[in-house]
């Protein structure tokens, strides 16, 4: 399983490796390179760099040792703020493409292979704002001219149900996989971002579930939360089982993809917590691995099943089903 850390991740704590003044990208990409078992990174665009500082970004990047899996689109908010593909305005809506057209060929001249979109702006606020079936409208043509922009690049949708619009116009997995339904791409699909399904109240094992089942899960941002916002916690610190059934899905379901750790240290260390995040998630991959093995536990319809993962975890020498 390849690992890549959201570059954001690593803005806290500056005072543990970095000097005065403002954090470049370089600054980041230097301190990601400390991360032990780290295997990729995804940055954000234009947030991190421009078509204009591309190659110096690159060569930072290999000089370095890392590599890039993927691009995060952030449309900013002066010109997007009343949403990208849903705005109103057509030339908008238009220049939210042109962006992400971009970030899609800034993603291959740095030798990844996907980029996710997330419309945070694509939503509404009050009742009668607008009309939902043109919204809907155009975010399926926004996503198909991406996809035909360049079919061997993946475009994975990162869907979420608030924040910052009081209601985002594709807010759960089910709305994520009609739109990608009726686009009807090869190169689309769907990012699960596990906070972001607990917001949705969402169990993420049965959304990943859904999405596996068309072969389009695309991406896993994994962190850990309580539901009722975008925690970005350590992974397995606030819902370790469903963290771990989680992981056996992808396993059952032949997942190919990357797991993206999208966490947000404030008060920690953010090396050391990437390193937590890694390691726990590697420890849980091979207890996923061991569970998926065993056609007992997952179905039957049985309450058991969980017992005996819990003891699978914590006693595992003497495991009862």
């Amino acid at each position: 399983m390849l690992f890549a850390t959201r570059l954001n991740s690593l803005k806290s704590r500056p005072e543990l490796f970095f000097g005065p003044g403002p954090v470049s990208t370089e600054d980041l990409l230097r301190r990601a390179a400390r991360i032990q078992g780290l295997n990729s990174l995804s940055l954000n665009f234009p947030e991190h760099f421009t078509p204009a500082t591309l190659r110096a970004t690159r060569e930072t990047i290999e000089a370095l040792g890392l590599s890039v899996d993927s691009l995060n689109i952030r449309y900013p908010a002066d010109t997007f703020g009343d949403g990208g593909f849903t705005h109103p305005s057509a030339a908008v809506r238009q220049q939210a493409i042109d962006l992400s057209c971009q970030a899609m060929d800034a993603c291959a001249a740095l030798g990844g292979n996907h980029v996710i979109v997330w419309p945070g702006f694509d939503g509404f606020d009050y009742a009668f704002q607008d009309s939902y079936e043109r919204m809907f409208a155009h975010t399926v043509e926004g996503f198909a001219q991406l996809a035909a922009h360049d079919p061997g690049m993946r475009v994975g949708l990162e869907y979420k149900p608030w924040e910052p619009r009081k209601y985002s116009l594709i807010g759960n997995m089910g709305e994520a996989l009609l739109v990608v339904q009726e686009v009807g791409a090869d190169n689309l699909g769907v990012v699960l971002d596990y906070c972001h399904a607990q917001m949705a109240n969402e169990h993420a094992p049965k959304a990943a579930a859904l999405a596996l089942r068309h072969h389009k899960l695309f991406g896993v941002h994994l962190n850990d939360g309580y539901g009722r916002q975008d925690d970005g916690l350590m992974v397995g610190t606030a819902s370790l089982l469903t963290t771990l059934e989680l992981l056996v899905l992808l396993e059952r379901g032949g997942y190919p993809g990357t797991i993206y750790f999208d966490t947000f240290p404030v008060r920690e260390d953010p090396v050391r917590e990437c390193e937590w995040n890694i390691r726990v998630t590697q420890r849980l991959l091979t207890l996923a691995r061991d569970i998926a093995a065993d056609s007992a536990i997952g179905t039957g319809h049985d309450a058991f099943n969980v017992t005996a993962v819990i003891e699978k975890l914590l006693f595992p020498e003497r495991v009862h089903v």
